[in-house]
């Protein structure tokens, strides 16, 4: 299983469980999508998004080396995501996954810093 960061590493002790564990979703949720866009690509729609199974998430689970989910919760960000990183498609720069990790992680002894993604159609 690869080490991803957890609440436990990047909050002090004492943080409430909800923001704990709403981190530990996203880091997961981040790494499962990431699996998927490189299964997919943009060739994925909404649709198919939607009608992932829970073979798909298991499949990007050992993909990504992190546990499958277990909470609808963590499948629903999973899908929202995958949404993202198609509607963003591909660009020139780095990847989206090293863009994410980036504004989820924070960098190195650095306070954790939080993205909210908003997908815009044109």
């Amino acid at each position: 299983m690869t080490v991803l960061p957890t609440a436990r590493d990047v909050y002090p002790k004492g943080t409430p469980g909800p923001i704990c564990i709403a981190y530990n979703r996203l880091v997961k949720s981040q790494a499962m999508a990431t699996a998927l866009y490189a299964e997919f690509g943009a060739q994925a729609t909404p649709a198919m998004i939607d009608r992932l199974t829970e073979a798909d998430f298991q499949r990007a689970a050992r993909t990504a080396e992190v546990h499958g989910p277990n909470s609808d919760k963590t499948r629903d960000q999973v899908r929202l995501l995958l949404k993202v990183f198609v509607a963003l498609g591909t660009t020139d720069g780095p990847p989206e996954d090293e863009v994410l990790k980036a504004l989820v992680t924070g960098r190195q002894g650095a306070a954790p810093r939080f993205a909210l993604l908003v997908p815009v159609a044109s």
